[in-house]
């Protein structure tokens, strides 16, 4: 009948002993978070009562009859496992957590530490080379993203499950996928990259990279493989676009592809294509369609692919065969709906010197992330030669104005400094105390 949910006791109350038919095991030491104390169960023959079962989606009667709300074993092993959209949405909340800890320490450094510099002049903040910008400051405006992304994602799923609504719980399980998947992964690599922009001091476990990096690792791999949940976002975005076909309509999160769709089935304006100017490469218009169209494109092209290679290898190859660009599709979508959430936050903001701040922030995003991918904008010719000059030349200087406001921005965070806890990324005065004992008791 599927998979279900039972509670089974596993040792006995008074000696704590396993009982009998249960096998535990310990899975041994971790690269990390070995906090969390990993198992493995195994059960012989075990007979559990008939109350013992979690009856929401199948119960059965005392005379042995199965009954459920759900009509096939489809629907109820992904109400079963629809539980784990909850830790999804914790993980991609938490990975948020971890990447604003590890910026931060990055930044603080990179802020107090002074290498070279003009002759015979003080010598400057690293945080002043182009280099130490490029690596950093994008990450700060992705740290600022994915916190309004994830923020939302909290929302919607405390909506979930206070309505239950059928439209909303399909949303919110594609979206906290995604945003699990692509956050994580996001995080992973930038704990290695503010490892590396800290230098030496980067390498010293007192200033918790590497047990970040550890502990943070697993994110990618539980509550569901980052590779395996975006092949779920992109099932769905695939499943949308068939629903639009026999004229349903999108939900939620995807409504915005209709109208992308039709903008991707026309021929990129030649014009448009051209403009270089920084109030069009900063307008959100611009920004949110240029994201949107990539990702029809993408959605349009392997539709097309799926059909033409379904025919000879089956489905399960076509999708194998087609599988980078399946999760290319899903992490564009994903981009997508967070610059979305991004401008929605900025537009909010009620503060206007903040909100300018924001702007700013929101502009490198963006702008950094199609820079990226300029490749797939010029082979369109949705973006002209000069455009991406212009994109890349104003991303560099973004990253500068938005290195003229680091310290705010960190700050802002409002971490406590036994959340950070790196040396490095105290205030000069602990960090002068710091450089002078390193090394010597």
């Amino acid at each position: 009948m599927g998979v279900h949910a039972f509670i089974v006791p596993i040792r006995d109350m008074k000696t704590h002993q396993p009982l009998p038919g249960v096998e535990i095991h310990d899975c041994g030491h971790k690269v990390g978070l070995n906090g969390v104390d990993n198992g493995a169960l195994r059960f012989r023959s075990v007979r559990i009562p008939r109350d013992n079962l979690l009856n929401r989606f199948g119960d059965v009667s005392r005379d042995g009859k199965y009954t459920s709300s759900l009509p096939t074993v489809n629907k109820r092993f992904a109400a079963t496992l629809g539980e784990l959209v909850g830790g999804r949405v914790g993980l991609a909340y938490s990975s948020v957590g971890v990447l604003k800890i590890a910026a931060t320490i990055a930044i603080r450094y990179s802020l107090l530490r002074q290498q070279f510099g003009p002759p015979n002049q003080p010598e400057v903040s690293i945080l002043d080379y182009q280099s130490q910008q490029h690596k950093l400051m994008p990450m700060l405006a992705s740290t600022y993203a994915f916190h309004f992304a994830a923020a939302n994602l909290v929302e919607k799923y405390s909506e979930m499950k206070k309505t239950h609504d059928d439209v909303l719980i399909a949303d919110v399980h594609a979206l906290s996928a995604g945003l699990k998947s692509y956050i994580t992964s996001y995080t992973a690599k930038s704990l290695s990259t503010c490892r590396e922009a800290c230098g030496g001091h980067g390498y010293a476990a007192v200033n918790r990279f590497g047990s970040l990096r550890n502990d943070h690792d697993i994110f990618q791999t539980f509550e569901g493989d980052n590779t395996v949940l975006l092949q779920q976002v992109a099932g769905d975005l695939l499943k949308q676009y068939k629903a639009k076909f026999k004229g349903g309509a999108f939900t939620a999160t995807w409504n915005y592809l209709k109208e992308s769709m039709n903008s991707y089935l026309s021929q990129p304006n030649p014009v448009t294509a051209r403009w270089e100017g920084e109030d069009h490469l900063r307008n959100p218009k611009f920004q949110l369609d240029a994201f949107r169209y990539r990702t029809s494109r993408l959605l349009q092209s392997v539709v097309v692919r799926l059909q033409k290679h379904s025919k000879n290898l089956g489905d399960f190859g076509a999708w194998n065969r087609c599988l980078n660009h399946l999760l290319t599709l899903a992490e564009s979508h994903i981009e997508s709906v967070i610059l979305a959430k991004f401008i929605d936050a900025v537009q909010s903001c009620p503060d206007p010197s903040s909100q300018a701040a924001l702007k700013l922030v929101c502009d490198l995003y963006a702008l950094d992330r199609i820079r990226d991918d300029i490749g797939t904008y010029r082979n369109v010719d949705y973006v002209a030669p000069n455009k991406a000059k212009a994109i890349n030349k104003l991303t560099d200087y973004l990253s500068f104005q938005v290195r003229n406001i680091a310290k705010e921005l960190v700050d802002a965070f409002d971490l406590p400094a036994h959340v950070t806890r790196a040396p490095i990324a105290m205030q000069s005065e602990a960090y002068s105390q710091y450089t002078q004992i390193v090394g010597f008791e």
